[in-house]
């Protein structure tokens, strides 16, 4: 089967001053098997030399890519709708600038869509590593359980496919992108809303990408509650509004979302309320051993 009997997939690919990352993850892009591809990227307005660069490959691959180079700074969410809605192909390859692709990867993804229709998402284990010494530090597995199923499977348990792994098809899409009043974590409601629109979720178990651990990482720790952490609560405010026949599920999340952030918040109340709201064995452990120790002890 030649190039032209293949579905064409848009690899997605969201950057912002990671030119040092970036080079390495077009290059695992092109060096893939699969080779009807079309490379979007979203530039949002880099001062460290992207846009240069990107103007270079530009030009050694004509009709390869697709650069949409922004002037002025958006932001993660407007940056990632300028991505999206960049797309033509049949599926949509998600990438992070400084992430990078492992051999066959998008040729596997898109074997396993066209051959299961009713599969809208299709995402794979990740080695998670570490950028100062390129060692795995995790498998994304061993710290997101995989799962598949339908929407309500991927609201009741939130993110359990990194974005990076994800491929999804363009005409389930949501209309209207990601959503604008999420500055930072939008993709979490992203995937609701793709399946939402019907089929599955499914799970490839196979390490086909690399998630790189560094300073930047916008989902690194700091101290109190991050926005990206605001954000995942606000994405089970819209969705209990815009799909409240999932209202279990919907409140399944927000209490796990409660107990993930115990440490930032009154920590007995938190476990209180999320074993209320999920009856969640893990809290009613941690209520025991906090109550046994006379509040010394919070695991």
């Amino acid at each position: 089967m030649g190039n032209r009997d293949l579905p064409l997939v848009s690899v997605a690919v969201i950057t912002y001053n990671q030119k040092k990352f970036l080079k390495e993850c077009i290059e695992s892009i092109l060096c893939q098997d699969y080779q009807n591809i079309e490379i979007v990227i979203s530039d949002d307005a880099s001062t460290d030399g992207t846009q240069e660069m990107l103007r270079g490959y530009e030009e050694q691959y004509p009709g390869k890519f697709v650069l949409k180079l922004a002037k002025d700074n958006q932001g993660i969410t407007a940056n990632s709708n300028v991505a999206n809605f960049s797309c033509s192909g049949k599926y949509i390859a998600w990438m992070g600038g400084d992430d990078l692709m492992l051999p066959g990867k998008l040729s596997k993804q898109v074997r396993f869509m066209e051959k299961n229709l009713e599969c809208a998402i299709c995402y794979h284990d990740l080695d998670v590593f570490d950028n100062d010494t390129n060692k795995t530090l995790y498998l994304f597995s061993e710290k997101n359980k995989p799962r598949e199923g339908d929407v309500r499977v991927s609201i009741k348990y939130s993110v359990f496919n990194g974005a990076c792994s994800s491929m999804v098809r363009l005409n389930q899409t949501p209309k209207e992108g990601f959503n604008q009043l999420l500055p930072v974590a939008s993709d979490r409601l992203y995937w609701v809303e793709v399946l939402a629109s019907g089929g599955n979720i499914s799970y490839i178990p196979e390490v086909l990408g690399r998630y790189r651990r560094h300073s930047g990482n916008v989902t690194n720790k700091k101290i109190g509650v991050s926005q990206n952490t605001v954000d995942h609560f606000n994405s089970c405010s819209f969705m209990l509004s815009k799909y409240p026949e999932y209202f279990s599920e919907i409140v399944y999340c927000y209490g796990i979302l409660i107990r993930s952030e115990r440490h930032n918040l009154p920590y007995f109340s938190s476990l209180i309320t999320c074993f209320k709201l999920t009856s969640d064995i893990f809290s009613l452990g941690a209520i025991f051993i906090f109550c046994l120790t006379l509040g010394f002890v919070k695991i």
